[in-house]
């Protein structure tokens, strides 16, 4: 009976390692970026979010489980670039990080159709203020435009001939904001909405042409890239049909954080 037992066991184990074959580490940002990663702090919790679920299900359907680690943004580049984790996300194609990770291609260029989202910059100022944007050229800023630190919309405002300032995450840039230490807050649509509806911030609007929009990718170090390829190509093919045909549910499930 003990040896039925131990066998069903082993049967079991070898059954789930044919069904889960692989691990991979992926990193994201501490900071709420609903619907796509909710909650706040080092910590992923049981309702992580539809981008979290989006990578999860993609690794799933290539035989894989995921494992999560949140961190402030430069954390998540710093030492997912230096191995410590195999993958991070969200981030746009920035012609810099090529340098040490991997991103979905085609030919000379990323691989729309295997994006996890496409999102939105816009700027956000205090009700009454003349900072704008007008589609192509900022007027009536009195001072450096806040940017999360590490966020490539900053270099974008730069090469505009406009200041930027960084600061740590999302609730800091709108604290200086309304201190009036920045003249207005550059930061994706929802971030910001979400921000402004949970603290009730009255006082601050967002204006409505958008800086930038931009696909943003699942995308991991080069040294796992190089030893995984095949994998990491199921994983974004993965995504991309995924993102077609469940992210508008998951986001659903999500509408009301």
């Amino acid at each position: 009976m003990m040896s039925r037992s131990v066998g069903f066991g082993c049967g079991l184990f070898i059954l789930a390692s044919r069904v889960f074959a692989c691990e991979i580490s992926l990193a994201y940002n501490s900071d709420p970026s609903p619907p796509y990663y909710v909650g706040v702090g080092d910590i992923s919790p049981d309702h992580p979010g539809a981008g979290v679920e989006l990578a999860q299900l993609a690794a799933a359907k290539i035989g894989c489980t995921v494992t999560l680690k949140r961190l402030p943004t430069r954390r998540v580049i710093a030492e997912t670039g230096m191995g410590k984790y195999d993958g991070a996300f969200m981030f746009s194609y920035n012609v810099e990080r090529t340098a040490m990770f991997a991103y979905p291609m085609q030919g000379e260029i990323p691989d729309k159709s295997r994006r996890i989202a496409t999102l939105s910059y816009s700027l956000f100022r205090l009700k009454g203020s003349s900072a704008n944007w007008n589609g192509e050229t900022f007027s009536g800023i009195s001072g450096p435009i806040g940017v999360n630190m590490g966020w490539s919309i900053g270099k974008d405002i730069q090469a505009l001939k406009v200041p930027v300032i960084e600061s740590y995450n999302t609730q800091e840039n709108f604290i200086q904001l309304r201190l009036g230490r920045i003249a207005a807050y550059a930061t994706q649509d929802i971030v910001g909405d979400a921000i402004i509806q949970r603290e009730d911030m009255n006082d601050v609007e967002r204006l409505p042409i958008p800086i930038s929009s931009k696909d943003y990718f699942i995308i991991f170090n080069k040294t796992y890239y190089q030893k995984n390829k095949e994998r990491v190509e199921q994983f974004w093919t993965a995504v991309g049909s995924l993102r077609e045909s469940t992210l508008q549910v998951l986001i659903k499930k999500y509408s009301n954080d």
